[in-house]
């Protein structure tokens, strides 16, 4: 790998102890005797926000339906999520450290955030606090099916695709730098996610997320999450079918509890009082919340609020096939890649129908 990569690579890094190999290697070796196969993807501890007599209540965003309400530690699961199905009763030993090095991180953050509320509605200024929940935000953002899904789809793409996005982002790069990029670490591209996953949050999301203006807004009426919390609103002038990641979307939004929001703006904007939400924007909030959710919505079991929210349902994601692309020069087929790649709001298959962006006052 040529020197001029190296150096982006460490230029992009965002220093965290909990992103260094140092840590990981301590996860794998604390992770030798693990044998749970029940995987959280959202947190028990922070879904344990929501709890009213140890128990919340999910909901099914598609078709409106309220299931059985259920402790937090059944909520948000998938089995054998962080490794591939394996013949024993136990894990497969490469990938079994992941969840024990996100439960690391989650035992510290749980004091963060308790830490992060006790401030109450108002700015966030603690630099320290900020890069701890920087790190966590990041890595709740990929650890979600969803988006497994879409970096497998991404991963599994042609060939030739990918050298050319790899090109584009980064332009020094010797051919030799490509094809080593390109060639995927792990054989197996579940393995590789994981990879990708961890990869994204140390070099991309972490410092996306620090670098934002943190205020936590207080609400009149209860929050709802999901499945999928964090949540990038592009803002305008773009149209709800847009979707400009996390470095460059107008607002992050992340539900702290049923009554607080916690909002990252972009460095050019301005939070602006007061840092309460009325019960009409916190409905609009509600609906940002369903609308992200890739299947599931969480709430306290004494509120019926998800249920009564009308979004569209979630359009299937098909893999991308040499089929699909022939006959497109390669950077109509990149486009095509990274438009299938992208994770939307359910808002992005029916624009013409969406609300306007909430909270006016973000974006001004």
């Amino acid at each position: 790998m040529g020197p001029d990569l190296l150096a982006q690579l460490n230029a992009m890094r965002f220093e965290h102890p909990w992103l260094d190999d140092a840590f990981a290697e301590e996860s794998r070796r604390q992770a030798v005797n693990e044998t749970a196969k029940e995987h959280h993807y959202v947190p028990r501890f922070y879904l344990d926000r929501w709890a009213i007599d140890t128990l919340i209540q999910p909901t099914l965003v598609d078709t409106r339906t309220r299931q059985r309400p259920c402790s937090p530690r059944m909520a948000a699961r998938e089995k054998q999520f962080y490794t591939l199905p394996s013949t024993t009763d136990t894990m497969d030993l490469p990938l079994k450290w992941v969840e024990t090095h996100l439960g690391r991180i989650e035992t510290a953050c749980a004091h963060r955030f308790t830490e992060l509320l006790e401030t109450g509605a108002g700015r966030v200024t603690h630099g320290k606090l900020k890069r701890d929940l920087a790190v966590f935000l990041g890595l709740q953002r990929v650890r979600t099916p969803s988006q497994r899904d879409y970096t497998l789809l991404i991963i599994t793409s042609p060939r030739s695709i990918k050298k050319e996005f790899l090109r584009r982002a980064a332009p020094t790069s010797s051919a030799a730098d490509i094809e080593l990029m390109c060639r995927n670490q792990y054989a197996d591209t579940k393995h590789e996610a994981i990879r990708v996953m961890l990869s994204d949050v140390r070099t991309v999301l972490a410092r996306s997320m620090f670098k934002r203006r943190w205020t936590i807004y207080e609400t009149a009426t209860p929050l709802i999450t999901c499945d999928d919390p964090v949540i990038a609103l592009a803002g305008p002038p773009c149209g709800r079918d847009a979707f400009l990641g996390f470095r460059d979307s107008a607002a992050v939004i992340y539900p702290l509890d049923p009554h607080h929001l916690l909002v990252l703006l972009r460095p050019d904007l301005q939070h602006r009082g007061p840092f309460t939400l009325t019960e009409n924007e916190t409905h609009a909030i509600n609906l940002e919340i369903a609308a992200a959710a890739t299947k599931t919505t969480f709430e306290q079991h004494t509120d019926h609020i998800a249920a009564e929210l009308d979004v569209p349902t979630q359009p299937p994601v098909t893999p991308l096939t040499d089929h699909d692309l022939h006959g497109m020069d390669c950077q109509t087929a990149l486009a095509t890649m990274l438009h299938r790649g992208t994770l939307r709001s359910r808002w992005a298959s029916d624009p013409g129908h969406a609300p306007g962006w909430p909270i006016p006052r973000w974006y001004s």
